[in-house]
């Protein structure tokens, strides 16, 4: 049934593979951190600002939660001449692209919400089936590589993200970032060769169909724990990326975050360069994929407490140089490991959407937990007193997440 075509892959694949990747990234990038929560403070004022981003959020990434793995589970059986994942992404892409538009022309929170639930429903139509074509493709020699590449775009991703909306109005923004996911799909799906089954699918039987996504820990348990740790870490991340905007603008006191968080972003993204791919490359030659992925979780723990205590901007874009440091060591090897520890099966798509679950369970509870948190916290100590005690939160999802990694015993 294989349908995987993989062989070593050069520069030029590694980089068409990977983008997808950055234009996808880019748009979460440009509307989770500036779009997004500009728009909801423009709609609802700043007092409900916070906690509507908080359940826009959340309702997003719980839909997403479920798309993923389904959807990862039917391009495994696809019998499609094109491929497994093509038709998916293709379709995902479609949809995206209206729903970006759609967003654009809003008049009101409510469809604004209801567009951007649209937005998560396509967007994870597509990447659900893209996230198994670095199993499908990439020799386990390679996965470092390939997982730094895929660390290099998301970086990549941010300084075009972050810079987007400061070249375009808001309604113009929602249009760039829709003809930029035809631009990625167009280069990842002619630049990576993907072989269709030739074989029948197994036949259909529903139970088995829903029983498949449970993976049993106690034969993959370093599958869990990988899961879990992720899922920490990007508790951790998914909080300081939502509630940035709100930390400059009621902790720094800037009445225009904009200018600091693009000067932010784009150090974090400078730095990470300097880690990601190195850091990849490292773990695919020592065969240490945990020590990275430790190291990295650590160090963006650290500059997140720096954030809470400081008062200096410039103090601010240290730390997120430092965090950078930290975000492209993580990543260079996130992928990496968790494909190092799926299941010994043929449906990569499947065990990969159940694992993207980690973050996109974490963004639902980052958000949820965040949202509680600040509607309590702003009334009893004031906004910017809330926002430090949330960056504090981070920094504890980080130090469990980097700890527990060295509870997964198969992979060094």
């Amino acid at each position: 049934m294989a349908a995987a075509n993989p062989h070593r892959l050069t520069v030029s694949e590694n980089l068409a593979l990977s983008f997808f990747w950055f234009t996808s990234n880019m748009q979460w990038t440009a509307l989770i951190i500036i779009v997004v929560p500009e728009v909801v403070l423009g709609m609802v004022g700043a007092s409900r600002s916070g906690s509507d981003m908080s359940w826009l959020t959340a309702s997003g990434a719980l839909l997403a939660s479920v798309i993923q793995p389904v959807i990862g589970a039917l391009s495994d059986r696809s019998l499609h001449p094109s491929g497994r994942r093509r038709p998916y992404m293709v379709v995902g892409v479609l949809g995206t692209m209206a729903a970006l538009v759609a967003m654009g022309l809003a008049p009101g929170f409510a469809l604004f919400l209801l567009f951007y639930l649209f937005l998560q429903v396509f967007a994870n139509l597509a990447s659900a089936p893209y996230q198994a074509l670095i199993p499908d493709v990439v020799l386990f020699e390679q996965r470092g590589v390939a997982s730094g590449y895929m660390g290099l775009m998301s970086q990549a991703a941010i300084i075009g993200g972050v810079l987007l909306p400061t070249f375009f109005s808001v309604r113009l923004t929602f249009d760039v970032l829709a003809a930029l996911q035809l631009l990625g799909l167009i280069v990842t799906l002619v630049g990576v060769p993907e072989v269709p089954l030739t074989d029948h699918s197994p036949s259909w039987h529903f139970r088995a169909f829903l029983k498949a996504f449970w993976i049993p820990p106690r034969q993959h348990a370093d599958w869990w724990w990988v899961f879990l740790t992720r899922l920490l870490v990007m508790l951790g991340f998914s909080t300081l990326e939502y509630y940035l905007y709100y930390y400059l603008h009621f902790v720094q006191h800037l009445k225009n975050p904009n200018p600091m968080l693009d000067q932010a972003l784009i150090a974090v993204t400078l730095a990470s360069l300097l880690s990601v791919l190195t850091a990849g490359w490292l773990s695919d030659r020592f065969q240490r994929r945990k020590i990275m992925v430790s190291l990295g979780g650590l160090v963006m723990g650290a500059a997140a407490l720096g954030f809470v205590f400081t008062k200096s901007l410039t103090m601010v874009t240290i730390f997120a140089l430092m965090f950078g440091l930290g975000y492209g060591t993580y990543l260079s090897t996130d992928w990496a490991l968790a494909v190092d520890v799926l299941p010994p099966t043929n449906n990569a798509a499947k065990d990969m959407g159940l694992w993207s679950i980690s973050q996109t369970v974490a963004q639902t509870a980052a958000t949820a937990l965040a949202g509680v948190f600040l509607t309590f916290a702003v009334v009893r100590w004031g906004n910017a007193l809330a926002y430090r005690g949330l960056f504090v939160m981070t920094f504890a999802y980080f130090l469990l997440g980097s700890v527990l990694v060295t509870r997964v015993r198969k992979v060094r």
